[in-house]
């Protein structure tokens, strides 16, 4: 199998991309099913604690090791292209809850009081701006 998968490498992104234009992804991802499907699996995964046992499994070595050499290769040029949906889907959400921030009473020794005076209403910014 890696034999040939090492083989396939030079024709895989072509196919990849061919295959993924065609592809009708939003409406069977956002059925009622497979709402359904994926809450079922999240909890299976979750109760049979699936999620920490791989975790563990892999450990920080093997999430360092994948970070070094997958990850800051691309991260760069991921966060380039991501620049235009940055401005236009989240840049406007940070703005109101920066302006909210900035406009936060200052702080007082009493966390409660800070969480109802000056969180709450940047989390308040953030999910009218996301309407």
């Amino acid at each position: 199998m890696v034999t040939h998968l090492g083989e396939s490498v030079s024709v895989i992104p072509g196919r990849y991309k061919e295959a993924t234009a065609k592809a009708s992804w939003e409406d069977p991802a956002s059925s009622p099913q497979a709402e359904l499907n994926y809450s079922a699996g999240v909890s299976e995964a979750i109760a049979e604690g699936r999620r920490v046992s791989g975790i563990h499994a892999a450990g920080d070595t093997k999430y360092r090791k994948g970070c070094a050499e997958k990850g800051a290769g691309v991260i760069g040029t991921r966060i380039t292209a991501a620049l235009g949906i940055y401005r236009t889907e989240f840049s406007p959400i940070l703005g109101a809850m920066n302006a909210a921030s900035d406009a936060a009473p200052p702080r007082t020794r009493d966390p409660m009081a800070n969480i109802d005076a000056r969180l709450k209403p940047v989390v308040a910014a953030a999910i009218a701006a996301k309407k």
